[in-house]
């Protein structure tokens, strides 16, 4: 993740007002839950992501086009390969969440947003969709259908998974599952106080940085040893670190997700977070 998307993630924080500790008294538990389970889910996908820079870095992938792009596509294959109901709900919370952040950006665009790395934020929603329904039109056909992706396109967007899927089945395929080498993969929890603790906590206890960890052990030949860090960074951001061969999430950016779900609830005076998103009755 670049730091002008970490900044922009603060922004967002701050247009939409930061879930205070008055706030956090009237937040029931199954909408907290709710909130925790997007802010994971959509921290997952973000990882996914940078396991992708990681493995395009030590197998030397070949990449046409930007990384960002390429390490986007190859978090929703990854989690399309994977064929449950928590995958695909991962997914969908992945893409509401980018939605969330392109309406906080608003319509308003610098030079600096069209020749960065990552596309903007809402096409990286739609793209999210596009290769889900590209996937399997049947079981998806509704939550694009709900993004407004056209009958056309999401025809076409069964050409554009097809093309990833074979070329990351090239690529990835004949290394996945192979013996894995005796490169370690260690993961390290940093301490986090005060306002990043409830965060720190929830990320921990969801279990995805082990989860990343096993699939990284399991599935293939690592060359080196990787570190996966969680800590505190004084930014919502996570990236992958080549020199290092780390992948660092920050505890804020759990924050952020978290928050962004809680003002979602609220605004639209519905427990239930974005198409496909889980139906969340707070009693």
């Amino acid at each position: 993740m670049s730091r002008i998307l970490a900044a922009f993630l603060l922004s967002v924080t701050l247009l939409l007002g930061a879930v205070t500790a008055a706030d956090a008294q009237q937040i029931g538990k199954k909408s907290r839950a709710a909130a925790n389970a997007f802010a994971a889910h959509n921290s997952l996908f973000v990882l996914y992501h940078e396991m992708g820079h990681l493995l395009i870095d030590q197998f030397s992938l070949p990449v046409l086009g930007r990384e960002e792009d390429a390490a986007d596509n190859m978090a929703s294959w990854f989690l399309l390969k994977q064929t449950t109901p928590d995958s695909h709900q991962v997914l969908a919370d992945a893409a509401y969440g980018w939605l969330l952040s392109g309406i906080a950006y608003g319509t308003s665009f610098a030079d600096a947003d069209y020749y960065a790395g990552h596309s903007l934020d809402r096409q990286r929603a739609y793209q999210i969709v596009c290769l889900m329904v590209g996937s399997n039109a049947r079981e998806f056909r509704s939550i694009a259908n709900a993004y407004s992706i056209d009958r056309n396109r999401q025809l076409t967007c069964e050409w554009d998974y097809d093309l990833i899927d074979r070329s990351l089945t090239s690529l990835i395929g004949q290394r996945a599952g192979k013996k894995a080498s005796s490169a370690e993969v260690e993961v390290t929890y940093q301490e986090a106080p005060g306002r990043l603790q409830p965060a720190a906590e929830a990320f921990r206890q969801s279990g995805i940085f082990e989860r990343i960890a096993t699939e990284l052990r399991d599935g293939f030949p690592l060359p080196r040893g990787v570190t996966l860090t969680a800590k505190r960074c004084a930014e919502a951001n996570a990236f992958y670190d080549p020199n290092t061969v780390e992948i660092i999430f920050c505890y804020e950016l759990m924050e952020d997700f978290f928050n962004l779900a809680i003002k979602d609830m609220r605004a639209t005076g519905r427990l239930s977070l974005g198409p496909g998103g889980l139906s969340r009755l707070d009693q």
